[in-house]
């Protein structure tokens, strides 16, 4: 079994009365979302393995309580492949602080670091 905290980042150079606020903030559960719905290869689309196997970490994510996503270790390294092949459309250490949670789950969560301002979900 493999626990990934799922942060709620702000971005740490809009102030929080900016209109922009809430638009910056990033989400590692939206991000498994992302990274699960988008196709290993993005020409070819996903075959139904792929979308099997996407379906039970979708599921897992439904069924998370608090702010611990938890996987079969056979799902995690299925969002490890995912989360490898991904490309991002900007570059933020926010990106980087998930693939690192991601990559490197264990039995227990990473924690944030004091790099980041965190917003905690709670049940």
């Amino acid at each position: 079994m493999k626990r990934i905290f799922l942060a709620v980042i702000p971005d740490d150079r809009i102030p929080v009365t900016d209109p922009t606020y809430k638009d910056n903030i990033i989400d590692f559960s939206n991000l498994v979302r992302q990274v699960v719905r988008t196709p290993m290869d993005k020409n070819a689309g996903a075959d139904i393995v792929e979308i099997r196997r996407g379906i039970r970490v979708l599921d897992a994510l439904d069924k998370e309580e608090g702010s611990i996503l938890e996987l079969e270790d056979a799902d995690w390294e299925y969002l490890k492949r995912k989360v490898e092949k991904m490309t991002w459309v900007i570059v933020d250490r926010r990106f980087a602080q998930f693939y690192d949670d991601v990559m490197e789950a264990t039995d227990e969560p990473r924690f944030p670091t004091d790099r980041f301002q965190i917003e905690v979900k709670m049940p």
